[in-house]
């Protein structure tokens, strides 16, 4: 069976990319509250240091987030009984957070540019609540990508 890595990074790259960069940028602004007070004012700092972080971060994070959520993906093509991978990233939910999140982790301690690693371990909690929550529509962006 191809690696969800192969099917993302190497056939369609470009579309996954921009589709997740939307996708972030879209969640983000969509936050409310002091939890999106946070991530807002997080996002905003980044893109002031890098205006194309986003993009740059998808293309940088898609090949490591392919390989963590590989075990499900392989799982859902192989018989999962959810309707579709958004469905069964919500279903394996703790798993499915992990590994998004332990890829963030290891990415974060060697950001190598000034304040932007402090601002990740402030927002971090939040953003672990925003990700679970949108699980369904990572999901299926992946999927959509992946085919």
């Amino acid at each position: 069976m191809t690696s969800l890595r192969d099917l993302l990074v190497s056939t369609n790259a470009d579309a996954a990319i921009a589709d997740m960069s939307a996708f972030i940028e879209e969640t983000v602004g969509k936050q409310s509250g002091i939890s999106g007070i946070a991530l807002k004012g997080a996002m905003g700092a980044a893109t002031k240091i890098d205006s194309d972080i986003v993009a740059k971060g998808s293309r940088r994070l898609l090949p490591e987030i392919a390989d963590s959520l590989d075990g499900l993906w392989q799982e859902y093509q192989n018989g999962g009984t959810a309707a579709d991978f958004g469905a069964h990233l919500e279903a394996n939910s703790s798993t499915a957070l992990d590994a998004i999140l332990s890829v963030a982790d290891k990415n974060a301690e060697s950001i190598n540019v000034p304040g932007l690693g402090k601002v990740y371990k402030g927002v971090r909690g939040k953003a672990a609540k925003v990700i679970e929550q949108e699980l369904p529509a990572i999901g299926q962006l992946i999927e959509k990508n992946a085919q």
